[in-house]
């Protein structure tokens, strides 16, 4: 009895205490409100009311100008605070889908204050795909990262800047905010809150983004100011008021955000310092959430229903995305813009669906016809490789050309090694590592990675030595199968792999896919590019055992290009993807995948070799209890 009143006791405590916290997070910003705007309303009314507007009127079409165009770059760095947090949530939402959410959340979160609140209405209406949990955590995690940011910076620059005599514990407290934003990253990871771990380029990438948004919208306050300050003073200023006003969460930081200034400032004339703060506030504040409203009218769709008919679908699980066009779903991957469609854009699509906001700006890997059209319409094309396909229907082991691959199989047969189809992809492990290391890391991005969960949605056969792996290759399914990982690794006792392992992995693939009725089978594509361009040779160079692997198999080769509308869109292209590839970004959390897929739904098995189609729509086959021999 004992027992049960200290457990209702403790309910009832702690019940109470919700009930405060709630009543205190709504309270609090009403109260904000209601001293910030009267002192600022007793402030404004010891002003001369015709003054103000008549300093108002007097701000030069330049002014109006440049406050602009630093607002519009302002808004544009803060989009990425949303892309950055979307990338380490793993939503698989499309980067310029989250910037542009985040954009409109803030611009009028910004205004009306409840900042978690109302910024999180906002991306729920942007973002209709992700759920209300989801859509609750994104917020909370930008606005927590940022604020933290926002100290750092803040710390960088006011000591700086003269603006405060004994700013010493304002370094400090920046340095306890980076400290608890890494040490908070961390324990998020560690209690399963994101799905990986944080890595110091994000954050880097954060602290960049808040100095570059707060930079402009201090620049868009700075030319508008009527004293003769330094930006630098200003800005230091504007941080500090900023820090302020969000901390108040009235709308828009009225009174404390403003007073806070006023009071850091020198100012000579009220009338005109008032009519500035008026001007930034209708530019900065108003105009924006004005803008974010009516873009609200009308809701962004969910991703249409239809599969992704993408050879290459399964890459959606690690670092694709997928952008949900009105016409079809578009394989995407992320680079300079608003990202890069892989490969050619589906039929009924042409380049003229492709100048919608928001849309990829450029093609990746696509063949010579739609690099043809692309140029037609004004699009620069460069050729980045060639693709190795077999026809199935006609393709066999017999011809001169294939004698080197008949000499790899046949030395495969003496081995000792036998090949099966497998189910447990988690095994491979110790390849995919052995291999990681020897090769100096995988690359990535448009290239699959080492995944057990990633594997289970592709077809993988491996090599073993007794019950040991020592080798496998994985493809993409579906109409046409492509090959994706090839991994290898030296025997436990350190024996070199036996010649022709790896030709016979893929024969194996190759008989697969005739067997569940592909029509073509891609040995996937080697670098191929004009001499022309730096490094080319290099690269080519670096590629020629690939390209001999391959040859021994007697494919097609089919030229690949890169298109995008301009030769600046295409050189930024190239360089962030050739980054991306380089220094992929970590793999999602798998677990983070399984709760939101329906394929881990109890449902029958289909038959084997019988195709399934997922959300991505790879085709998918059943998985067998025990490691199956081919």
């Amino acid at each position: 009895m004992g027992v049960r009143m200290s457990q209702s006791q403790e309910a009832a405590s702690r019940m109470r205490m919700f009930i405060s916290t709630r009543w205190i997070s709504r309270t609090v910003p009403v109260l904000a409100l209601g001293v910030f705007g009267a002192l600022f309303v007793r402030h404004i009314a010891q002003i001369d009311g015709a003054a103000i507007w008549g300093a108002f009127a007097s701000l030069q079409w330049w002014q109006w100008g440049a406050a602009l165009v630093f607002t519009a770059l302002s808004f544009r760095a803060i989009g990425i605070y949303d892309v950055l947090v979307h990338r380490i949530l793993h939503t698989r939402q499309h980067p310029s889908l989250a910037r542009s959410a985040g954009i409109k959340a803030i611009a009028i979160s910004q205004t009306l204050g409840f900042g978690t609140i109302t910024s999180a209405l906002v991306r729920w209406r942007c973002l209709p795909d992700l759920t209300a949990s989801a859509i609750a955590q994104l917020s909370a995690a930008v606005s927590l990262s940022f604020l933290a940011a926002l100290a750092v910076v803040a710390a960088l620059i006011v000591p700086f800047s003269g603006l405060l005599p004994h700013s010493g514990g304002l370094v400090l407290s920046g340095l306890v905010a980076l400290l608890g934003l890494m040490a908070l990253a961390r324990l998020s990871f560690r209690l399963g809150w994101i799905p990986t771990p944080v890595r110091t380029k994000t954050l880097f990438s954060l602290l960049l983004a808040t100095f570059v948004d707060t930079g402009f919208a201090a620049a868009a306050l700075w030319v508008l100011w009527p004293e003769p300050i330094s930006f630098q003073l200003l800005f230091a200023a504007y941080l500090v008021a900023l820090g302020a006003g969000l901390l108040s969460n009235a709308p828009g930081g009225v009174g404390a955000f403003d007073l806070s200034l006023l009071a850091l400032l020198p100012v000579t004339d009220s009338a005109s310092t008032m009519a500035a703060l008026l001007a930034f506030r209708a530019l900065y504040y108003a105009l924006p959430a004005a803008i974010a409203l009516f873009c609200l009218i009308r809701p962004t769709p969910s991703v249409p229903s239809r599969p992704l008919t993408h050879p290459e679908a399964t890459l959606a699980r690690q670092s694709a995305h997928v952008f949900p066009h009105k016409k079809a779903p578009l394989l995407t991957l992320s680079c300079w813009g608003n990202g890069v469609v892989l490969g050619d854009l589906p039929n009924g699509m042409s380049i003229s669906d492709l100048r919608s906001s928001g849309a990829p700006r450029a093609l990746y890997k696509c063949s010579a016809q739609q690099a043809t059209r692309a140029r037609k319409s004004g699009w620069v094309a460069i050729r980045c490789a060639e693709d190795a396909l077999i026809t199935l229907a006609t393709w066999s082991t017999q011809g001169a050309k294939k004698r080197q691959l008949r000499r790899a199989l046949n030395g495969f047969k003496n081995s000792g090694l036998h090949i099966f189809e497998v189910r447990n992809t988690a095994s491979l492990t110790r390849i995919a590592k052995k291999w990681a290391k020897a090769s100096g890391g995988e690359r990535g991005h448009s290239m699959g990675r080492f995944c057990p969960d990633y594997l289970s949605h592709q077809r993988v056969f491996a090599a073993y030595a007794g019950k040991t792996p020592v080798a496998f290759v994985s493809f993409h399914t579906g109409p046409i199968w492509t090959l994706d990982l090839m991994r290898h690794a030296a025997f436990p006792s350190g024996a070199p792999l036996p010649n022709g392992t790896m030709h016979a992995l893929v024969y194996q693939g190759i008989l697969a896919a005739k067997q569940c009725g592909a029509t073509q089978l891609s040995l996937a594509s080697v670098p191929s590019l004009s001499n022309a361009l730096p490094g080319a040779r290099r690269t080519i160079d670096a590629a020629a055992g690939l390209r001999r692997f391959k040859q021994a198999f007697d494919p097609s080769w089919h030229a690949r290009y890169l298109c995008a509308r301009t030769t600046s869109d295409l050189i930024l292209t190239v360089a962030t993807l050739a980054n991306a590839i380089h220094n992929p970004p970590p793999l999602p959390y798998p677990k983070s995948i399984q709760r939101h897929d329906e394929n881990y739904s109890i449902a029958k098995k289909p038959a084997s070799c019988e195709a399934r189609a997922t959300p991505l729509g790879a085709r998918h086959n059943v998985q067998y209890s025990t490691e199956r021999p081919v």
